[in-house]
Formats: structure tokens, sequence, C-alpha cells
């Protein structure tokens, strides 16, 4: 396992694994949009750049496009580039996007189990006893004050610093070629 992949299985901010891989591969690609930018880049790039398929590519790529963080090229469909290139886009922005989409995948669960608890004929809510719903609401809370607190660490998180970085890693490899050995005179 390499180094990258050991830190990626030990670094879980969502619950379900399925959304922490489509977390971490949002990052992925965004950190390469960021770095083209003012450019836009194609689907098929991203799927080379990172080994994802292009598909889930265009899935991650079209929910970020919701909450405005990337949008499609107006020349090329396959294309993407940041809708703000001055912007600002932080873990946080990505967090939130991920966290909202979750929060829609509970909404559905939850109406489809209320509609199949209504079809059985059970009460549902009122079946559950006032220290379960209490216990119910507290987990909530919990919830939303660690999302509250994960969201103002991960607004920390500058996506833009990744331009600066690949500008500084380019011209190092630039500098740092490998010359041919020359011998100093005697």
């Amino acid at each position: 396992m390499s180094q990258s992949e050991q830190l990626f299985s030990t670094t879980q901010v969502f619950a379900d694994p399925g959304l922490n891989t489509r977390f971490y591969t949002a990052v992925e690609l965004l950190a390469q949009v960021m770095m083209v930018m003012p450019r836009a880049i194609t689907v098929t790039s991203l799927a080379e750049a990172t080994g994802k398929t292009p598909r889930s590519i265009r899935s991650i790529l079209s929910m970020l496009s919701q909450d405005g963080l990337v949008s499609r090229d107006s020349k090329d469909k396959e294309a993407w580039h940041c809708r703000d290139c001055n912007g600002v886009i932080t873990l946080g922005d990505v967090y939130r996007c991920f966290a909202e989409a979750e929060a829609r995948v509970a909404m559905k669960a939850a109406g489809k189990a209320q509609k199949e608890t209504a079809v059985s004929g059970l009460a549902g809510e009122s079946a559950r006893s006032s220290n379960q719903q209490s216990v119910d609401l507290l987990m909530i809370q919990v919830r939303m004050t660690l999302n509250r607190a994960m969201l103002q660490q991960l607004e920390q998180f500058d996506l833009s610093r990744l331009r600066g970085l690949a500008a500084s890693t380019a011209t190092r490899s630039v500098q740092h070629r490998l010359r041919p050995y020359v011998a100093e005179p005697y």
C-alpha cells in the first residue's frame, strides 16, 4: 500500500466510506481544476490524472456544480473550470457540498421509512417513547455541533494554495535537472 493510499484509508471525514471516497476524489478533482485555471480541463484529462472513471468524475463534478464550485465550459461540454477564478474555494466548501448531499440522502431514507411505517399501519413517531425522542434530539444537536466545528476547521484550507505549490514545484524541477559531470580544472 502506497503512502497516499495509507493516508486516505486512515483519514475518514464522513461515516459512510463511499461518501469519504467521493469527498477525497472531489478534492483531488478540484485541485486539478485549480492548477490549470483560468483554462478548463477535460474529463479525459481528469480521468488520466486521478485514475478515476469518467462516469464517476462527471457525477462528482455535477454535484460540485450544483453548489457553484465548478461549471462546464461553454465551448466544450466535456471541459470544466472553476466558476470564479478569483474566488476562494476551501475544503469547507467541498465538505458543505457533501454534507448537504448526505442530508438529502438521509431525508429520502427517512421519508421512505415513514411511508413504509404508515403503510404497515404502525403509528411511527408516536410509537417512540419520549426518552427515545429526547435522545434523537440530543444526537441531532451533537451532529450539528460536530458539523459546525468540522466546517470551521476545513474553511482554513484554501485550495488556491495548490496553484502556488504547483508553480513552485514546476520551477524547482526545471532548476534541479541533472546536469552532466564537468570536471574541475586543476
